[in-house]
């Protein structure tokens, strides 16, 4: 789904429009998008700028930040970006930035990508650290295994060898 630059110049463009997974360029073994995603925008030409504005909405699964099996995770977004022609600024060298420039998007040639602001908006929507669960035990840091499905026999205290000696001074002592 792109839009064309030079139909802004008639009017606003209201465009509705379905965006492929495999458009979206994610990593599947970290984020793997759960069907199609439907986008709704509106793109209107405000000087010498352009603004886009839409939503969508689409299920992610994405491993838990514990015991790595899969977690669903609603995203649902609005969106408000403006764009610049990169025609207009000729950059070169270093810049120095303007907060006003991390406003902005910049676009080569006549056609904005909205994969891109798709892609984008669900980077910035997932969760921090998601998790199959409040409870989640997580995997055992020496045999690996899950331990929500399957207990272990580990010793669970690890002691840097480094710290050895103050383990020995501690166990003489009589508290």
């Amino acid at each position: 789904m792109r839009i064309d630059v030079r139909e802004l110049e008639i009017g606003a463009l209201i465009l509705t429009g379905e965006i492929p997974a495999a458009g979206l360029k994610l990593d599947s073994s970290e984020v793997r998008v759960l069907g199609q995603i439907v986008v709704k925008l509106r793109a209107e030409k405000q000087a010498r700028e352009i603004r886009v504005r839409g939503r969508f909405a689409v299920d992610v699964e994405l491993p838990c930040a514990r015991c790595l099996d899969p977690v669903k995770a609603p995203i649902l977004t609005e969106f408000d970006q403006f764009y610049q022609s990169n025609k207009a600024h000729h950059l070169t060298g270093e810049i120095e930035l303007r907060e006003k420039d991390t406003e902005v998007a910049f676009f080569n040639g006549d056609f904005i990508e909205v994969s891109d602001i798709v892609r984008e908006q669900i980077l910035l929507g997932l969760p921090m650290k998601p998790v199959c669960r409040e409870d989640c035990k997580g995997l055992c840091p020496y045999c690996g295994k899950n331990r929500n499905v399957e207990a272990c026999n580990c010793h669970s205290v690890f002691v840097d060898s480094r710290l050895a000696p103050l383990l020995q001074v501690r166990n003489r002592m009589k508290f």
